[in-house]
């Protein structure tokens, strides 16, 4: 057990310092032996772990993600609405690629743009996140919440890619992690699931007014009102007259 923990620390100490090192340098300018010095431990160390160096960043997206996986699955079950849900996953998101800058630079200037990437476990493992996602959000149209004609994969690529751009645009622009990032969270979602929110039908005719319209209205009703007492008296007196004449004429 000793030694499996010992490896274990040793793997960690290495994937560290190749995410520090991928993250500054890129992956065509960093070498192995910045990477073991950095972990300490030894070149030979390193290929034993990982084979080769691709291998070793393919290998970095694949533990923080499962990681991020666990905490998705320990806290979902005990929030409530859909809504909230999706919310909290978008939220895991921006906390995961914000406090961990390195990472987000990793994966998505250099990682997802790659090939190669895709065909891994670690992009498989990437995959399974969205997954979590993609399932909030087809509780939220079985349950009612949004709409029975969403396409759920298009919903999850207007987030998720919402995200990624804003982060890429992060660290293009060199913004530091003070910058009130969360803050893009709740315009995000209003602007994506205004559109797509069940909207509970009421029947019949519903006029909203606002006061002048109000004032407006009450106006109008008072003139017909007043227009329909001089009518039904003048109604009267007619009818009273023409009485009064045809007994005249008996």
């Amino acid at each position: 057990m000793a030694e499996k923990s010992k490896v274990k620390s040793r793997k960690d100490r290495i994937i560290e310092a190749a995410l520090r090192i991928f993250a500054e340098k890129g992956f065509q300018d960093a070498t192995i032996a910045e990477i073991s010095k950095k972990a300490g431990v030894s070149d030979a160390t390193v290929y034993e772990n990982f084979g080769t160096k691709e291998d070793l960043l393919f290998s970095i997206p694949e533990k923080v993600t499962v990681e991020t996986i666990a905490e998705f699955e320990r806290v979902l079950p005990y929030i409530r609405g859909t809504e909230a849900r999706v919310r909290a996953v978008l939220c895991s998101y921006i906390r995961l690629y914000r406090d961990n800058p390195d990472y987000s630079a990793l994966v998505l200037l250099q990682l997802m743009p790659n090939k190669r990437f895709r065909q891994t476990p670690a992009h498989g493992t990437i995959r399974r996140s969205a997954h979590i996602l993609l399932d909030c959000i087809r509780d939220g149209i079985k349950d009612g919440t949004f709409k029975k004609n969403v396409d759920p994969y298009i919903l999850r690529a207007m987030f998720l890619g919402s995200i990624e751009h804003m982060f890429i645009q992060w660290h293009l622009k060199g913004l530091s992690k003070k910058e009130p990032i969360m803050d893009f969270l709740d315009p995000l979602m209003e602007a994506i699931l205004d559109g797509i929110r069940m909207k509970s039908q009421e029947s019949g005719l519903v006029l909203r007014l606002n006061i002048d319209d109000a004032r407006l209205l009450n106006q109008m009703v008072q003139s017909k009102e007043e227009m329909d007492k001089r009518e039904y008296g003048v109604s009267r007196k007619s009818a009273k007259k023409d009485k009064q004449l045809s007994k005249k004429k008996e």
